[in-house]
């Protein structure tokens, strides 16, 4: 990688760098490296430590992977938009539990949708919400998967994390698959 020589003007900066490369559809190396560098600070800021091993990761391993995309393919694209996408997602949590850890006991989904994207439905940002949560206990979960489990949560009322770490019982996760329900139920257990 770069020495460690190098800095950055700020995060605002590097933020609409990286939008603009995702709306322009071209991605250039510093926009790839920006984002790396973005996910590994997010994944950092995870406080079990064998979660943020395991998401570092995963995070390694994905960009890794996508390491010889042609350049500006729309495999490229897809792959970056995912991964801001996964960080966005990722950064809101860290947020919330910074608020929530700050004493200001403001409830996760007390956020307005406008604030996470605007024009969302109220079952739009409680599914994003979910799926941030579901992100953080399973990070190896497929984006499908993530999106299935969590529509089916909300839609069986389990809408917030408070109420599926207050609720959520073993029998609640039959929809899923065999070890990502012993993995939800060993973090249940845990809360």
């Amino acid at each position: 990688l770069l020495s460690t020589s190098i800095h950055f003007h700020n995060i605002d900066s590097k933020e609409m760098m990286m939008q603009q490369a995702a709306a322009t559809n071209t991605i250039n190396k510093t926009s790839i490296l920006a984002l790396f560098r973005r996910c590994i600070r997010s994944a950092q800021k995870i406080p079990d430590p064998n979660q943020r091993a395991a998401y570092l990761i995963h995070v390694r391993e994905g960009f890794h992977r996508r390491a010889h995309t042609p350049s500006n393919s729309r495999e490229e694209l897809l792959a970056y938009r995912d991964g801001m996408e996964q960080v966005e997602q990722m950064e809101y949590y860290h947020s919330q539990m910074k608020m929530k850890q700050n004493g200001k006991n403001q409830n996760i989904n007390t956020v307005t949708s406008s604030q996470i994207i605007p024009g969302a439905s109220k079952n739009e940002t409680n599914n994003m919400v979910i799926e941030h949560w579901l992100s953080l206990h399973l990070p190896h979960l497929n984006r499908e998967d993530v999106t299935k489990y969590s529509l089916h949560l909300v839609d069986d009322g389990f809408d917030s994390v408070e109420f599926i770490e207050e609720e959520l019982l073993e029998e609640d996760l039959s929809f899923m698959k065999k070890a990502h329900r012993r993995v939800i139920e060993r973090q249940l257990k845990d809360c």
